[in-house]
């Protein structure tokens, strides 16, 4: 958890020192893991006599900012390690929360640890799968994907990083995502450090894998199923066992998976860029535009494939599944039950680009699909008690000094302490653990 420490009053990195990515280290403070959490500790916190809002690293000295790029680094890599020895396809055991695309959204991030895992990942007795699209878009890739090194680092057996179509160096460098990943790491570190330390968790993220099973029935990756062309079935191309031994096959070190590129992979771009064929407003009758084999060319993305009901029915069928859970597309609610119950798309990124979405989450338990989402004021302050109070303290102590507090100090010292989560059908005021037993629940056998 974050409570019972000192409250940083400003950044400070010490020199890093050596560890090893294992569950002790969540324990050892000095760990590069844990410094990088420390670090984040202060870049949440509002800090007034510094003329510091919340969420911002403000002027720090040129020797703390190469610092922090080093431990950034040195935990990417590491993690880049953890990684390369894991399958492609990871076996994931209930319970386990399931998030979608987090687009750099820090605030819900952070609001999902206050609201989940408030005691640390260590401590917590679920799993963690993160279904890809850390970054691009919103304010704060680089302090999201900080955060997940340095918890995959720190509980390697706990916490699951997949991939999806943004973590990639095409992508995340795209200037039109205003901002993307890229201009997120040069913003703090400078054109020449910040292009090293986005190319060296660019190269964590070619070898984040690709797909997950929960409990061996919820298949779940970025995108969606793979077509048939791209996946064969047949007499002998059923099973669990076989649908994981192809996914394993995809290269494990992949910068670019682009399959139109030398070295790409198809079995990997449709597990990262596949979407459900559009359906029709009444029901859910699939629009014109799926072949005979429930699949059909991505005219949306202008890349990729579409996949039906029918498609995913004989997918689950094939290979013994139950559903699917996949992210890849903003949701009014965060979520959404879709194709005859047997797939969900999750989001947990509200307000994504300036939409009023909301953010949601999965707990899969007791062979149970549970929903959670977040409800939070338009601008919600995600500090905990502990730094409320620090920041209250701040603000008195600046005063006396004669200090111009900016008005916004004011509001994130008073709001609320984390975003409650609510049901599918609303009911907000719910803590989450109240959402996650009396959420709406959906089997985990197909319907």
């Amino acid at each position: 958890g974050r409570g019972g420490r000192e409250t940083p009053d400003e950044l400070r990195i010490p020199a890093p020192v050596a560890y090893q990515s294992s569950y002790g280290t969540a324990f050892e403070m000095q760990s590069a893991p844990n410094q990088l959490l420390e670090a984040l500790r202060f870049f949440e916190l509002p800090l007034p006599e510094k003329q510091k809002p919340a969420f911002c690293w403000g002027q720090q000295a040129e020797a703390q900012l190469q610092l922090l790029a080093r431990y950034i680094q040195t935990v990417a890599r590491d993690v880049r390690k953890l990684c390369l020895a894991e399958p492609r396809c990871v076996h994931v055991r209930a319970p386990c929360y399931i998030l979608g695309d987090l687009h750099g959204n820090y605030l819900d991030l952070i609001a999902f640890e206050k609201a989940l895992w408030r005691i640390g990942l260590a401590l917590s007795p679920a799993n963690f799968l993160f279904l890809g699209d850390y970054v691009d878009r919103g304010q704060h890739s680089l302090e999201v994907i900080t955060y997940l090194l340095a918890q995959k680092a720190l509980c390697p057996g706990k916490i699951v990083l997949l991939r999806g179509n943004h973590e990639m160096r095409v992508q995340n460098s795209f200037p039109a995502y205003n901002p993307c990943f890229k201009a997120s790491c040069t913003n703090v570190f400078g054109d020449a450090l910040g292009s090293q330390v986005w190319e060296c968790i660019n190269a964590a993220f070619d070898v984040f894998p690709m797909a997950a099973i929960v409990d061996g029935s919820i298949f779940c990756t970025h995108g969606g199923i793979p077509s048939s062309d791209v996946l064969p079935r047949g007499p002998n191309c059923k099973g669990v066992k076989y649908l994981v031994s192809q996914i394993n096959r995809i290269p494990k070190d992949l910068p670019q998976p682009d399959p139109s590129q030398a070295g790409g992979s198809r079995l990997a771009w449709d597990l990262m860029w596949n979407d459900p064929a559009p359906t029709e407003q009444d029901g859910e009758s699939e629009k014109s535009g799926v072949a005979s084999d429930g699949f059909g060319p991505n005219m949306g993305r202008g890349t990729a494939h579409v996949f039906g009901a029918t498609a995913l029915e004989g997918f689950l069928r094939d290979f013994g599944l139950s559903h699917l859970v996949r992210a890849h597309e903003v949701r009014k609610a965060g979520f959404q039950v879709q194709q005859h119950s047997q797939m969900v798309t999750i989001f947990s990124s509200s307000g994504y680009c300036g939409a009023s979405n909301e953010a949601s989450c999965i707990l899969a338990c007791e062979g149970k699909i549970r929903f959670i989402r977040l409800e939070h004021s338009l601008q919600p302050a995600l500090f905990s008690l502990a730094s409320k109070a620090a920041a209250a303290s701040s603000i008195v102590a600046a005063l006396a000094a004669g200090v111009q507090i900016p008005r916004q100090h004011f509001a994130a010292a008073h709001a609320p302490a984390a975003a409650h989560a609510g049901s599918r059908e609303g009911g907000g005021g719910q803590s989450a653990a109240q959402s996650a037993e009396e959420s709406e629940d959906m089997a985990a056998a197909a319907s």
